[in-house]
């Protein structure tokens, strides 16, 4: 991207939701997204948040006794911290990213009855990938800033993040069993409700392949043992895909055609 800086003139103040399956970029993309300006939000940053800043609250004590045992903290409580969150000085005036919330249909009512979103963003990635890319592809992440590498995206020095310099690591329950299970969860409980999102004109599909007919430098594209990569996509044909560099170009470039 040439003009950062305009760019990040022109997303100031906006409000955009990432929504995706699990390991579709989420984390990734919400990473370019700070870049920009933007604050993140996800649901255990604004509830790490809330119990840090009003520890004494009934739903700071509830969500900190539940997360402590490990548990999943309830959308009675979620919801409301999440959307307090989203009020907060910083988040009204820089814009924000979320991601990861909402999870499910009736948290999506809720935080649709009480804010406006300038912008979803559809990250579409072949659900082949998203198991082949986290089990033979070794997902990873650092464990200090959650920044995602693969054999597909190495770091530059391996073990340790081209951004901060933390150490990467695996996650244990990453293999394919779990991963298909995640993925039914996701198209049952989340992706039902973009159909709803996609009614009120604010949803854009950001795909990670690459048409047979597009132009791009081989730079921006998924390598694997210094092979350039073809998925299998969802309709059965095969694919170029973009690697991290890739990604953040297309949708820097997407963020400057519709807001700049």
């Amino acid at each position: 991207m040439d003009d950062l800086e305009k760019l990040k003139a022109a997303v100031r103040g906006k409000r955009i939701h990432l929504f995706g399956p699990p390991g579709c970029g989420k984390g990734n993309r919400s990473k370019d997204l700070q870049a920009l300006g933007l604050i993140h939000v996800a649901s255990g940053i604004a509830l790490r948040a809330k119990v840090r800043d009003d520890p004494d609250s009934e739903l700071s004590k509830t969500a900190r006794d539940v997360m402590e045992r490990g548990g999943l903290v309830p959308d009675a409580i979620v919801v409301p911290v999440v959307m307090a969150h989203l009020e907060r000085p910083e988040c009204r005036e820089r814009g924000f990213v979320l991601d990861g919330f909402p999870r499910t249909k009736a948290q999506a009512d809720l935080l649709f009855s009480k804010a406006d979103l300038d912008l979803v963003l559809h990250l579409e990635v072949p659900r082949k990938f998203l198991v082949y890319g986290v089990v033979e592809g070794a997902r990873r992440a650092c464990a200090a800033c959650a920044a995602g590498y693969s054999d597909f995206d190495p770091p530059r020095v391996e073990g340790l993040c081209d951004r901060c310099g933390g150490e990467i690591v695996s996650r244990a329950d990453d293999n394919a069993e779990t991963i298909d299970r995640r993925l039914d969860g996701y198209d049952a409980e989340t992706k039902a409700f973009l159909p709803d999102l996609e009614a009120r004109g604010i949803v854009e599909v950001l795909p990670i392949t690459v048409g047979d007919d597009e132009e791009i430098d081989e730079g921006y594209l998924k390598k694997l043992r210094g092979e350039v990569y073809w998925v299998e996509t969802d309709d059965g044909t095969k694919a170029r895909m973009l690697n991290l560099d890739g990604m953040r170009e297309r949708l820097y470039r997407f963020l400057a055609e519709k807001f700049a």
